[in-house]
């Protein structure tokens, strides 16, 4: 029976590492992975900050590793496999899968959906037949890791508010989500990229991906007026999950244009909607990761055609072991910090 050090909430606002045992053959529908490559997500920080999640529950859902087993049904995949995992555990045949909505798994009782414990040495996937996908051999890890949340979330929020080539965006805040809104309307073909941030190390990564212009948080708005000659952009994407950032966005969309939220409003319970400017005309639009095999596979054929690298989003790098310094790490944003690898 393997036995996984792993990542645990250990009480609100605590991690810890605790040996968890795996069973050596999974159940129907399932796969064992032990992890190659993992990292930690501000997610991660909403579950052990904010959300009623109970200690004991193993952390962490963005990972690259390889298959050791499989259960009945997994036709797929077979051991010794290199993988990426969805974020968001789905089974493919529900009607909101059957739709292409598989972030949203009626089977798996989305958002509980959320995938558990791939920060430790092995962690178990319900839904294995459409929550992973192969990695092809000419990339690595690296490269790949961010399809399983980060990279999908952010081309996402561009997908969603049907950005036309020549577009101007607006993306507040560069965290990671908000680097990957970047890289994927740089991507998408978009025009001028304004990027709000005001982290030196992020403004300047938000640059190397794709921003044409970086703008302060604080006079954002009438900075972004500014650039666009007072029209306004025509996509907005809210990616911090912060009540002013989403004002602000709503400020700054042309009429007719729209605002793209992806950010996790953890500490909130309500958001307040401006009704000024082009509130009479706009599109609002929210996004959960998209998920599942075919779009990791769409996501990895990007990345392997040379059209967005994704690795310099990994600043800093330690041990599984080490996961609960690598909390503190990123929840602080010291020192440049934007995505930990985790290796075992």
């Amino acid at each position: 029976m393997p036995v996984s050090n792993t990542c645990v909430k250990t009480g609100e606002g605590q991690v810890g590492m605790l040996q968890i045992p795996y069973p050596d053959a999974p159940g129907p529908g399932q796969a064992l992975v032990r992890t190659r490559l993992s990292t930690i997500c501000g997610s991660d920080i909403h579950v052990v900050d904010h959300l009623p999640v109970p200690a004991g529950v193993p952390m962490g859902h963005e990972a690259v590793g390889t298959v050791e087993a499989v259960g009945a049904g997994v036709t797929a995949f077979r051991p010794g496999d290199r993988v990426v995992v969805s974020c968001l555990l789905c089974c493919g045949t529900c009607r909101r899968c059957m739709e292409g909505d598989h972030q949203v798994c009626e089977t798996f009782n989305a958002p509980a959906n959320l995938l558990f414990g791939a920060q430790g040495e092995f962690f178990l996937v319900n839904g294995a037949q459409t929550s992973m996908a192969k990695v092809p051999d000419s990339l690595e890890d690296e490269q790949v890791l961010f399809v399983t949340d980060i990279m999908s979330t952010g081309f996402a929020a561009i997908e969603r508010a049907e950005l036309n080539p020549g577009d101007t965006v607006a993306i507040f805040a560069q965290g990671p989500v908000g680097l990957c809104a970047t890289a994927g309307a740089r991507t998408y073909g978009a025009g001028l990229i304004i990027a709000v941030e005001g982290i030196p190390e992020r403004a300047a990564m938000a640059k190397r991906l794709g921003a044409d212009v970086v703008v302060d948080p604080a006079n954002a708005v009438a900075e972004i007026m500014r650039l666009t000659g007072n029209r306004g952009v025509d996509v907005a994407v809210e990616a911090l999950g912060h009540e002013v950032t989403f004002q602000n966005a709503c400020a700054v969309v042309r009429n007719g244009g729209t605002v793209s939220s992806v950010g996790v409003y953890g500490g909130y319970t309500e958001l307040r909607l401006p009704t000024g400017g082009s509130f009479m005309h706009r599109k609002i639009v929210t996004t959960l990761c998209p998920v599942g095999t075919a779009r990791m596979e769409r996501l990895m054929a990007l990345i392997q055609g040379g059209k967005v690298d994704l690795r310099p989003l990994l600043t800093h790098s330690m041990k599984l072991s080490e996961t609960p310094a690598g909390y503190e790490l990123f929840r602080k944003r010291e020192g440049g910090v934007l995505k930990i690898a985790l290796r075992p």
